[in-house]
């Protein structure tokens, strides 16, 4: 069986080690720089390809996988000058591990198929630890012959795989998903403020909450911030954040549905990145909470 020759896009946190164990696995691979070149020159001395160009990677690939930061880079990539469209040729894959707008995703999606190019939407859940480790999650949207033929190119660098439905559903779960692990962290970000503020100690909040209800996947990671002044277990920007809530209110709005809990969620996702920087990550809100409650920050005493 001849072996897919894969071309990825996007080497960041995540996608530098996604690429990583692709190449790893076997995979013939091309990549493209960006502005930071070391990922790059690092993936090429493991064995993969630079090329100048989205639309060479698309000439020279059976299967491109994108992992960057909004929509619109998607969409420039794929449309732009040089992009995947224009290299691209009759049963090319294109899968998009971003977490992207579903409304793009999906006319993308059609704009492709005119060209016999099938987009996959293919969102990833976990930390760049885990990317590292080769044990993400992969929500998947199109349909199964296309999942089918990329899923052991995923396998690569997930732990697990799972099909959500038809183009655009996985980015819209993930959207979804994303709403309630940010959702989570707000609230412990605003717990331990005012556990502070009333002069409980918040080792006990972590230790009694982890033990009930109030536990979360969320709970540990934002109170490893709160207690430690780290932020190794949640590796997610405010500014990534803020923009996925905004994705998921407008898709809401085109679907005309109505969420009471979400624009609280946007708007402390705002406040939080206006004060602490849109690269901090989600932990770090809680900074953003107890300079509004005028409580100084004491960690460790």
């Amino acid at each position: 069986m001849k072996q897919e020759r894969i071309g990825f896009i996007g080497l960041g946190l995540m996608g530098k080690e996604m690429a990583g164990h692709i190449v790893r696995n076997g995979y013939p691979l091309s990549v493209m720089a960006h502005r930071n070149r070391s990922p790059l020159e690092a993936l090429c001395a493991e064995g993969a390809t630079e090329v100048s160009s989205a639309a060479e990677m698309a000439s020279n690939s059976d299967i491109v996988f994108i992992c960057v930061k909004t929509s619109e880079q998607v969409s420039e990539i794929i449309t732009g000058v040089d992009g995947l469209l224009a290299g691209a040729h009759e049963g090319l894959m294109i899968v998009d591990c971003s977490t992207a707008h579903p409304e793009s995703t999906e006319r993308l999606a059609e704009t492709l198929a005119q060209q016999g190019v099938t987009l996959v939407d293919a969102p990833l859940a976990r930390t760049p630890r885990e990317a590292k480790e080769g044990r993400l999650n992969v929500m998947l949207g199109g349909d199964a012959t296309a999942v089918a033929r990329i899923t052991p190119v995923i396998k690569s660098f997930a732990e697990n795989v799972f099909h959500v439905g038809k183009v655009g559903s996985a980015h819209k779960l993930k959207l979804i998903n994303n709403f309630l692990s940010l959702g989570a962290a707000a609230l412990v970000s605003e717990a331990a403020t005012m556990a502070a503020g009333m002069g409980v100690p918040q080792e006990k909040l972590l230790e009694i909450c982890s033990q009930g209800g109030a536990n979360s996947a969320m709970l540990a990671p934002v109170m490893e911030w709160v207690l430690q002044g780290e932020c190794t277990k949640l590796q997610f920007s405010l500014g990534n954040a803020e923009k996925d809530m905004r994705y998921l209110a407008e898709t809401l709005s085109a679907y005309q549905l109505k969420a009471n809990m979400l624009p609280p969620l946007c708007e402390f996702l705002s406040v939080a990145r206006h004060d602490v920087g849109e690269d901090s990550f989600v932990p770090q809100a809680y900074d953003s909470c107890m300079q509004h409650n005028g409580i100084e920050l004491n960690r460790g005493k």
